[in-house]
């Protein structure tokens, strides 16, 4: 079996089963930090093909400086950057079917049980969503992601220290916007 670099290196010369390989490895984990980025499964799904075409065609510009996940990771959170910045904000509403989509299992079957789990995330998503652009990036690789610091600087080209920042700066924020929720019970 081959390695991503490998293959990589195969995708640069249009090998389409390389490519197909890589994209079998690495779709649900794109795909997972998309949504958790963007939040809309359906944007979620056409961003994450974006990620890939951009694989795709600017494999040759891979230098195997880092890891090839480093470099598709950083390709994904630019995408992602670059559409919420050109995306008009929006009002984000807890009946919003895109917003209410489980984020995991729920943990219960009970509907008044699901209600209120999906309440909660949709508390925190809102939460997450007001964060700085790099805290919330930083905090999805981190959180949802589980990379770790050093991983994290690779892919958002800053310090092992700047990231350590923009964590400590996030959860600070998050606990201050979930704080309310907190008091009453909600979360």
């Amino acid at each position: 079996m081959q390695n991503d670099e490998e293959l990589i290196e195969k995708v640069a010369e249009k090998d389409d089963q390389a490519f197909y390989e890589l994209f079998n490895r690495h779709e649900q984990k794109v795909f997972n930090l998309v949504y958790r980025y963007v939040g809309a499964y359906h944007e979620a799904e056409e961003l994450t093909q974006d990620v890939f075409l951009k694989v795709f065609n600017s494999a040759h510009k891979f230098r195997g400086e880092s890891k090839f996940a480093t470099w598709l990771y950083r390709i994904a959170v630019n995408t992602c950057k670059n559409y919420k910045r050109k995306k008009q904000p929006t009002v984000v509403s807890i009946d919003d079917p895109e917003i209410s989509t489980a984020l995991s299992a729920p943990a219960s079957t009970e509907p008044v049980a699901i209600l209120a789990e999906k309440r909660k995330r949709a508390i925190i998503q809102q939460a997450i969503d007001t964060l700085a652009p790099n805290q919330k990036t930083a905090f999805v690789l981190s959180k949802y992601e589980g990379f770790s610091y050093v991983e994290i600087a690779e892919i958002m080209k800053v310090s092992i220290s700047a990231v350590g920042v923009l964590l400590f700066r996030a959860k600070q924020e998050l606990k201050k916007k979930l704080l309310p929720y907190k008091q009453r019970g909600e979360l």
